[in-house]
């Protein structure tokens, strides 16, 4: 099981527990529920302990335990995994954040708490790693984490709005039938797996509303996104594998690359709907929206692609 999908089942138990009867943030709320708060202390603490647990079950109890020794990877899958960081941290601070306003914290303390909490367990996870002869500490990733969960913070202290939200986007892969085995093996076979370890499926994009920025002939649901991702990567740092039966991979002659994509988005926070719950989770969902989408790519190509997911 990928760490990052408990990641996620995670934080979507933070999101069930506070709003399970349709409850919608308190933005005006200035009187502390302290029913409320202890419920939102207590899912915190009990699911980073049981993911933590889950983790450590499932993944890391399976490889060898070392000392704590420190990881060089800042090279890997041409920084892609490193967005991931920065959008897990992200994507996770504003559920918190919400959580706490919806027991009565204001929006500044609400807002460090949130940025601290999905700071402090992704650092969690990075320390387990840390002691895993498999993986190691990482300097890249606490990095990337940091400027993921600071980016709402200081979006949320400055503007009281996140006008630059970090969003992901999947793209399905198509490999030569060749690599089948390989690729299946290091990316999964599975859509749900593709879409969490197939890095260079993945897109990551900082999506920012123009209107916010006192354009105020722009329209306010209409957002402009740069994204980045990876291409031909068939290995963390080399196109060679070497699977569990020992068996040698090499596509070190398909050369990886970069891309750089420019595209509109829809900023989804500025919808308003009849449904106060809806309209908070659309303040929180940091999915791009497929559109025509230009690539500028390190391989010297410009590419049109008339919709791009």
């Amino acid at each position: 099981m990928s760490r990052v999908v408990l990641l996620f089942l995670w934080c979507s138990v933070i999101v069930s527990s506070v709003r399970a009867q349709d409850v919608a943030v308190q933005h005006d709320s200035t009187t502390i529920h302290t029913g409320r708060l202890i419920g939102v202390a207590s899912v915190y603490t009990i699911g980073t302990a049981a993911t933590l647990y889950a983790l450590n079950e499932v993944w890391y109890k399976n490889y060898e335990r070392t000392g704590f020794h420190v990881r060089s990877d800042m090279k890997v899958w041409n920084q892609v995994d490193k967005f991931g960081h920065a959008y897990s941290t992200y994507s996770l601070a504003g559920p918190i954040s919400d959580a706490y306003r919806w027991a009565g914290v204001d929006r500044k303390k609400s807002a460090i708490i949130g940025a601290g909490s999905s700071f402090i367990f992704l650092g969690i996870i990075e320390f387990l790693d840390a002691y895993s002869a498999q993986w190691g500490f990482s300097y890249g990733d606490m990095g990337a984490n940091l400027i993921g969960s600071g980016m709402f913070l200081a979006q949320e202290l400055a503007w009281e709005e996140q006008r630059i939200q970090l969003k992901y986007s999947y793209q399905p892969r198509k490999y030569d039938p060749y690599f089948k085995e390989w690729t299946d093996d290091i990316y999964g076979t599975s859509l749900s797996e593709r879409m969490l370890k197939d890095y260079n499926a993945q897109t990551y994009w900082l999506s920012v509303s123009v209107h916010s920025f006192g354009v105020d002939w722009w329209p306010k649901w209409l957002n402009m996104a740069l994204g980045y991702g990876g291409e031909d990567m068939y290995g963390a740092y080399f196109n060679s594998w070497k699977d569990a039966n020992g068996k040698y991979y090499d596509a070190n002659h398909i050369p990886r690359y970069r891309q750089i994509f420019l595209s509109p988005d829809i900023n989804l926070a500025a919808i308003n709907t009849k449904s106060k719950l809806l309209n908070t989770v659309l303040d929180r969902l940091t999915i791009k929206i497929p559109a025509p989408t230009i690539e500028f790519n390190t391989r010297g190509k410009v590419i049109f692609r008339p919709i791009y997911f």
